[in-house]
């Protein structure tokens, strides 16, 4: 997934997104490339959407890639 770095980006800013059923702050990212290594057809990307205590006491985002990697899907 080193080489793919901008491809990862772009799943997560236009991939499809999918909420998980049992964690509703986890979220599952896919998107189609063509340019991927093997057979692989997407880049899949599990990310925590969760909130932290700021400096001022309020909650900001700390949002995080659990994991990512290529998968031949279809």
């Amino acid at each position: 997934m080193v080489h793919f770095m901008a491809e990862l980006q772009e799943t997560i800013r236009s991939g499809q997104r999918k909420q998980d059923k049992l964690n509703p702050q986890k979220y599952r990212y896919s998107k189609v490339f063509d340019v991927l290594d093997d057979d692989n057809t997407h880049i899949v990307a599990i990310v925590l959407c969760r909130l932290r205590e700021g400096k001022d006491g309020h909650p900001e985002p700390n949002n995080y890639i659990v994991t990512a990697y290529q998968k031949e899907i279809g």
